[in-house]
This record gives C-alpha cells, structure tokens and sequence, in this order.
C-alpha cells in the first residue's frame, strides 16, 4: 500500500500548475486555481529579503522534499527547486514553506522562505 502525503502532493501539483501558467500551456481559470491555494495572510520572502505575494517566475523540477514538523493540521516542510526565467537566468533555491490542512484535505499555503543555494 501507498500512502500519499498531501503536502508533498500540493508542492508537487502546484509546481506543474504554475509552470504551465508561464510556458502557456495552462487552461482557463489556472491563474484564479494557484491564487486559491494561498491563505489570504500568506507571505513570502525571496532571498534577497524581499516580502510580496505569491507572483513566482518559471519553475523546473523539486527535490529533496521533507517534513520539518507536522501537526494534526498543519506542517512545515523544506525541499529544493531549480528556477529559470524568461531571459533564460538559473538558480536552486532551498525553500521552506509553512502549511495549513483544512477540510477534505485541502492544503493552504500560510509562508514560504526562499534562500539561494549552489545544489
């Protein structure tokens, strides 16, 4: 038997969702699916320090995901991702991401803390 984590799932689902919104590829309403995913006090500090909402660039593959903490409704989670802008610009980030578990197994995002790396 299988047994899914839905944390590590949204990490993952939400990846392809919002790299499809930037190769093009993704459908009508993709834009207002990711938005939903954020709690509405979500935070985000990039590495240079910098707090803003969850506009993202284009995103690759995520490795080397792991729970922190978990708690009955909620965990803290960290994993690794390769990003490339549209000027073909390339970077790995360390990322950790606090997140809520709501009803039917519904996962929000409350804060992510991005910091450079060389892996």
């Amino acid at each position: 038997m299988t047994t899914t984590n839905p944390y590590f799932d949204e990490l993952r689902d939400i990846h392809v969702e919002i790299q499809s919104l930037f190769d093009g590829s993704a459908n009508e309403g993709a834009l207002e699916r990711i938005m939903a995913r954020f709690a509405p006090q979500f935070t985000l500090f990039t590495p240079q320090g910098a707090a803003r909402g969850p506009a993202r660039k284009s995103r690759s593959p995520i490795w080397r995901l792991e729970i922190v903490a978990e708690y009955p409704s909620a965990a803290v989670v960290k994993y690794r991702e390769y990003q490339r802008d549209n000027a073909g610009n390339a970077n790995v980030r360390r990322s950790i991401a606090v997140m809520d578990l709501g009803a039917n197994v519904q996962v929000m995002w409350r804060h992510l803390q991005e910091t450079f790396c060389t892996e």
